[in-house]
C-alpha cells in the first residue's frame, strides 16, 4: 500500500470523527435544545390559556358583586361576626314598640359552642279559645321532643369553631295578640332567632283590651277578642353569632 493510499485512508478516517464529534458536541445538543424550547412553548401556551379562562370566568363572577356584597350585608346583620348583642337589644326595643308590648326583661346567656338543635315543640293542640285571642295560661314552656323522621340540618361549613349559639329569655307583656306578633317579628326580623320555648300567662286584674268601634246594645265598648286580654309571655331561644381569630366570644351575660 503506498503512501498516498494511506494518506487517503486517514483523511477519511478523520472525516468521520468530525462529522461524529460535531454531531454529538454541537448538533445534538442544539436539536435537544430546540426539542425542549418547543416543549416548554407548549406548556406557556396552555398556562396562558388556562389563565385567560380562569380570568374570563373571574370578570364574568365580578359584575355580580354589587349583588354579593348586599347578600354578605344582609347576612351579616343575621348572622354577625362577635356577639353584636347592643345592638340586638336596641332591635327588641323596636320590635316592642312596633308590636305594642312591653319588654320586661332580657337575658342573654354566655356564648357556647354551637350544636345543631335536635328537638322542637310538638304542634300545639287547636284551642278555639287562642283562636279568639283568649291567652292560654301557662307557666312552663313547651316540652322539647325528637322530631320522628326530621334530622337537623347541619351544614359541613358550620362547625363548633367557626359558629357560637347564645341563650336569649325575654319576658314581654301585652295582649295575647300583640305577644304572637312579637314572636313573629323575632322569627322573621333582622337577627337570626331560633325559638325553643313559648309561655304566656294572664296578668291578675289586668283589663281586656276594647275595641271603641264595635259598641254593645248598651253603648259601651265591646270587647275586642282580637285584643284580648293582657298577658305576660316568657319566650327561650337562641341567636347566633360568627367566631373568628379576629373577632373572639366577649362575654355576654344578661
Amino acid at each position: 500500500m503506498d503512501k498516498n493510499r494511506l494518506w487517503m485512508i486517514g483523511s477519511v478516517l478523520v472525516m468521520v470523527v468530525v462529522v461524529v464529534l460535531g454531531w454529538i458536541v454541537g448538533i445534538q445538543p442544539q436539536l435537544a435544545g430546540i426539542t425542549a424550547a418547543n416543549e416548554e412553548r407548549v406548556s406557556v401556551e396552555q398556562t396562558n390559556a388556562d389563565h385567560q379562562t380562569s380570568l374570563a370566568k373571574l370578570k364574568e363572577d365580578f359584575k355580580g358583586i354589587d349583588q354579593l356584597n348586599e347578600q354578605l350585608a344582609s347576612l351579616s346583620e343575621s348572622v354577625p361576626s362577635g356577639t353584636d348583642v347592643p345592638d340586638y337589644v336596641d332591635q327588641l326595643d323596636a320590635l316592642a314598640g312596633a308590636t305594642g308590648v312591653t319588654l320586661k326583661s332580657l337575658a342573654v346567656a354566655d356564648a357556647e359552642a354551637y350544636a345543631p338543635v335536635e328537638l322542637v315543640a310538638p304542634p300545639a293542640p287547636a284551642d278555639p279559645a287562642a283562636a279568639e285571642g283568649t291567652p292560654t295560661e301557662s307557666t312552663d314552656p313547651p316540652e322539647l321532643v325528637a322530631a320522628p323522621g326530621s334530622p337537623p340540618v347541619t351544614n359541613a361549613g358550620i362547625t363548633a369553631v367557626n359558629f357560637a349559639s347564645l341563650s336569649v329569655q325575654i319576658s314581654v307583656s301585652g295582649t295575647y295578640a300583640n305577644v304572637l306578633k312579637f314572636v313573629n317579628g323575632l322569627q322573621t326580623g333582622t337577627r337570626l332567632f331560633l325559638v325553643l320555648g313559648l309561655s304566656t300567662k294572664a296578668v291578675d286584674g289586668a283589663p281586656v283590651a276594647t275595641d271603641p268601634t264595635a259598641a254593645d246594645p248598651g253603648g259601651a265598648p265591646a270587647p275586642a277578642p282580637a285584643r284580648g286580654k293582657i298577658v305576660d309571655g316568657s319566650i327561650s331561644g337562641l341567636i347566633y353569632s360568627i367566631v373568628t381569630p379576629e373577632a373572639p366570644l366577649a362575654d355576654t351575660a344578661g
